[in-house]
């Protein structure tokens, strides 16, 4: 079977303009998908007569959220492999090409490209995992640059380690990326495959704690007491934690003076 590409964009009530340009960057990719979905969960459905023909759009029930979508979208793709691309991000007109290379030329199912943010009118290199940042161990505790937005996966693999937790609206990335550690897959670094984060007032769905309070409860067994522990009083108690954080820093700044 030939290798393809499905491009899979979930949405929900995000700008126009923000939706256009992530689908007009999957478009326009050098090497270009088999296919680009959209799966629409807004609280009113898109304007559909004014995307691409050639892009498939599948109508949902409301905020159903991301992984359930993207899942949904994974599950009536005809591709090989896919690439999910969040609807107020885009990518660098090489992106497919370039990650595509590097999964290629060494054999993995699995390929990370380096992610980089747009604010103010400019795009500013932010983050790119490298063999040394991308295991479990640091995976539990931040993110080193993975997100839905700048991977590709193969199909048969985004299946066998169960796709996007649904039970997750946020981390839920991070947890397919830890699903496919867990399973001793290679995940192949392609830092010249550039994703660009959009930063903006609107509500990112990483801003939610219960999900993220959702994900340090389902992965306790890998942090262990003290690791649960200190995850639980970090999102339960960000304010205190950030006084604590002011306070180590002035007394350090004291004993250094």
């Amino acid at each position: 079977m030939l290798d393809m590409i499905s491009v899979i964009i979930p949405t929900c009530n995000r700008p126009a303009a923000f939706l256009n340009k992530a689908i007009e960057s999957a478009m326009v990719q050098s090497f270009p998908p088999h296919e680009v979905i959209v799966v629409d969960n807004c609280t009113v459905s898109i304007g559909h007569e004014s995307l691409p023909g050639n892009v498939t759009v599948y109508r949902l029930p409301q905020r159903i959220g991301p992984s359930r979508a993207r899942n949904f979208g994974a599950a009536r793709a005809s591709g090989t492999h896919f690439a999910f691309l969040d609807d107020d991000d885009w990518w660098d007109d090489n992106f497919l090409r370039n990650i595509w290379s590097v999964l290629h030329a060494e054999k993995s199912r699995c390929a990370c490209g380096r992610l980089d943010t747009f604010r103010t009118n400019r795009i500013e290199r932010f983050k790119c995992a490298t063999p040394e940042t991308l295991t479990i161990p640091l995976l539990l505790r931040r993110n080193p640059g993975t997100t839905g937005t700048n991977l590709l996966i193969e199909k048969k693999l985004f299946w066998e380690v169960g796709g996007f937790d649904e039970r997750l609206r946020t981390s839920e990335d991070k947890a397919l990326v830890l699903e496919i550690l867990r399973a001793d897959e290679k995940i192949s670094i392609a830092p010249e495959a550039v994703a660009i984060m959009r930063q903006h007032d609107g509500v990112r769905a990483h801003q939610a704690r219960r999900y993220k309070l959702l994900f340090s409860w389902k992965y306790r067994h890998l942090l262990g007491y003290k690791g649960l522990s200190r995850e639980l009083f970090r999102l339960l108690n960000p304010r205190l934690l950030k006084k604590m954080s002011r306070k180590t820093g002035r007394i350090r700044r004291a004993e250094c003076a």
